[in-house]
């Protein structure tokens, strides 16, 4: 059973709550080391700061501060991340996902996006794959973000730590197209008719396929396609890690708000680059 409009938007809300809760203990916890952190060589203070404020910027994916265009280019101490936390989450995707302030550009963006599709699968002209239509809970969660990212922040991110499953709103109906993909190609234990790589990750593919259950009964990973019918479904094809099959988008959500959460017993690892020298 497909999930309705009211189910997709609470397990979106579960979803943003989850990740920017971790989010935030994760980089309060980071913030607090830098502050801890000591040089190896001595350093006057307004060079510790300094130091401390490369590092925090480099976190958050800050290259050109003097821009000030966003409030992270505005990061000017280790307590304006604190200050600026809701402005944070907004522009870097701190609660999983990306949202533009233009409902009016979204809606364009994802007609686009729907188009690319369905017009690639009827140039394609394979009988039933061309009679297709676009998944209803994908439509859904489209008119509601704009991407999927998960947890992490732009480092972490950067660095491979996550897998980003849904690239996003944006692209061009022409763009949009060319992620159609030629089933027959794909390496997985499932039936396949249709579909679109929608994402990636360290090792990682993701797409929305219409399919079914392959011979041995299904995914490589958690996910459990038995002997369903046809239907879209959403896959993270992730190498020696498995595939994961989810049946909807409330199934993904679930899953990808759990997905390589940053381990708070592990971040002290991030207090080796603050001082370089």
């Amino acid at each position: 059973m497909q999930p309705t409009d009211a189910e997709i938007s609470a397990a979106l809300a579960r979803y943003r709550e989850r990740i920017v809760s971790h989010n935030r203990k994760a980089l309060t916890q980071i913030v607090q080391m830098a502050e801890a952190a000591q040089p190896r060589a001595p350093k006057t203070h307004e060079g510790m700061r300094k130091a401390r404020l490369r590092f925090i910027r480099d976190v958050l994916g800050i290259t050109r501060p003097e821009l000030g265009q966003n409030p992270a280019e505005r990061i000017d101490g280790l307590a304006d991340v604190e200050a600026f936390w809701p402005e944070l989450v907004r522009t870097l995707a701190l609660d999983g996902v990306y949202i533009t302030e233009n409902n009016e550009q979204r809606e364009r963006d994802r007609v686009a996006y729907r188009e690319g599709v369905l017009t690639r699968l009827r140039e394609q002209g394979d009988g039933d794959a061309a009679n297709l239509e676009f998944p209803d809970d994908f439509w859904t969660l489209m008119g509601l973000v704009d991407s999927l990212e998960g947890h992490g922040w732009p480092q972490w991110r950067d660095e491979g730590q996550q897998i980003r499953f849904w690239d996003g709103l944006g692209e061009s109906v022409e763009e949009v197209a060319q992620r159609v993909v030629d089933v027959g190609d794909l390496d997985l234990d499932l039936e396949c008719l249709a579909g679109w790589e929608c994402g990636s990750g360290p090792e990682t593919t993701c797409y929305v396929l219409y399919c079914r259950a392959g011979e041995d009964g299904g995914s490589d990973g958690g996910g459990d396609t038995g002997n369903k019918s046809w239907q879209w479904r959403y896959v993270a094809n992730m190498g020696q890690y498995g595939v994961e099959v989810l049946d909807n988008v409330v199934e993904l959500l679930k899953w990808h708000e759990e997905l390589n959460a940053p381990d708070l017993e592990q971040l002290d690892s991030y207090t080796n680059s603050v001082f370089t020298d």
